[in-house]
């Protein structure tokens, strides 16, 4: 009788081996350590990119607000104030006692960045300086107060940060520049408002420098 071969069908249903596991797992291992180091290194990155990125912000916005101050007092010749809240070098005393010339201004309602003891009162006078221990302060007090000009005003400050408070004067005569770090005097020996300030920032090794224009009130044509 003949009988006929089965045929042959191949079904394969081989696995993996011992050696091809191992090394898709080596694979794998390198494949995860190069992604923890890239996902570590693009972390440590911005991190310090972050940091620097939130100071220069801090210096922008300690300039911008200085800047509406200035504009503020500059435009506030209405107020009722003798000099109209105009920028200009004053002698201001101080809170630890003494007196310091410098670049005060007068701001008609005040600031956010000024906390009252009480009541808010309008017509403030404020002045810039700079103090090793704070950085860059606002001496400020209005000028309703009974004891404006017997006691001394109040200190605010606005950024530790500021290392430096320096004033650029235009010479007109050699068409030049120059920075001092205090405030200078003119032929007839009064002081002299400066043009710009400028500030410089430092934060873990980065520095970073501010310049503030100095508004001047010029005379215009009357209104009518």
């Amino acid at each position: 009788m003949n009988r006929r071969a089965p045929t042959s069908i191949a079904r394969c249903a081989r696995g993996f081996t011992l050696v091809e596991v191992l090394l898709a797992l080596v694979l794998l291992a390198a494949l995860l350590t190069s992604i923890n180091q890239f996902v570590f290194s693009i972390t440590e990155v911005w991190t310090s990119h972050r940091d620097e990125f939130v100071f220069v912000q801090h210096t922008r916005a300690v300039a911008r607000h200085l800047d509406e101050m200035l504009q503020t007092a500059a435009n506030s010749s209405h107020a009722s104030i003798p000099s109209g809240g105009a920028p200009a070098v004053e002698e201001i005393r101080l809170p630890e006692g003494g007196t310091e010339e410098l670049v005060a201004f007068d701001l008609p309602e005040g600031d956010r960045l000024l906390v009252w003891p009480g009541r808010p009162l309008p017509e403030v006078q404020c002045a810039l300086g700079w103090r090793k221990e704070d950085g860059l302060v606002l001496y400020w007090k209005s000028r309703l107060e009974t004891d404006f000009g017997d006691a001394p005003p109040r200190l605010a400050v606005i950024s530790t940060f500021v290392t430096s408070l320096a004033y650029d004067y235009y010479d007109r005569a050699n068409n030049t520049w120059t920075t001092e770090p205090e405030l200078q005097r003119d032929e007839a020996g009064n002081y002299e408002l400066p043009r710009r300030l400028r500030l410089h920032f430092r934060r873990k090794g980065h520095d970073y420098e501010e310049v503030i224009e100095v508004p001047a009130i010029t005379e215009g044509l009357p209104a009518y």
